[in-house]
């Protein structure tokens, strides 16, 4: 028995995910009672990655979504891959959210990730919005974010950016024409704060 070409098999495994994914697409837009309530959907969107392809551009997110405002109005629908996400560009609409519907739009989707990455949602970022949510940003505002938590903690902070100024000036050394990216140092300096305020000690 002759056994397939790996393009072969390649292409008949893409057709196979195309052929499952519309297929659970059908299934899922079955509900009309809730596709009622939802925002209009963009058009354009690829199986799989959804509308990201039209955001990879160099333009700005805030542009492409002004543009994209301007064809379909003011509130619409995007897929971030399989993840819908609702834009708005309206101040009144926005206006409403904040303020009318805050406690609503304040909590986060469930996700797998919140399930295996947050522990079953008992992470501070992957929590629902409700009682444990609030116990525990209390909790971190009292014991972590506190001005007493801040000041015993600001030897953390001064010996950091007494290390990044060190280690600034030794790398420049006397060649004053090396270009600095200021962000990568900036970020290796928050990153040292928080390992050394978790672990005790430099990453």
């Amino acid at each position: 028995m002759d056994f397939l070409s790996l393009p072969t098999i390649t292409i008949l495994v893409a057709l196979a995910l195309f052929l499952i994914y519309n297929i659970w697409k059908i299934n899922k837009s079955g509900d009309d009672e809730t596709k009622k309530l939802q925002a209009p959907e963009l058009p354009g969107a690829l199986p799989l990655i959804g509308h990201l392809h039209l955001l990879g551009a160099k333009t700005p997110l805030a542009r492409i979504f002004a543009s994209l405002a301007d064809k379909h109005g003011p509130i619409f629908q995007i897929h971030l891959g399989a993840y819908p996400a609702l834009v708005i560009c309206n101040k009144d609409a926005i206006k409403e959210c904040f303020t009318t519907n805050d406690v609503v739009l304040a909590s986060r989707p469930k996700s797998s990730h919140g399930i295996h990455l947050g522990y079953n949602f008992a992470g501070f970022g992957f929590a629902p919005y409700g009682p444990y949510w609030t116990k525990l940003r209390k909790l971190a505002m009292l014991e972590l974010l506190s001005p007493r938590r801040i000041e015993s903690l600001r030897h953390v902070y001064e010996s950091e950016v007494d290390t990044l100024i060190n280690d600034l000036l030794s790398y420049l050394g006397a060649d004053s024409g090396v270009k600095v990216v200021i962000s990568e140092w900036l970020e290796r300096l928050t990153f040292n704060i928080i390992i050394k305020m978790i672990a005790g000690k430099r990453y």
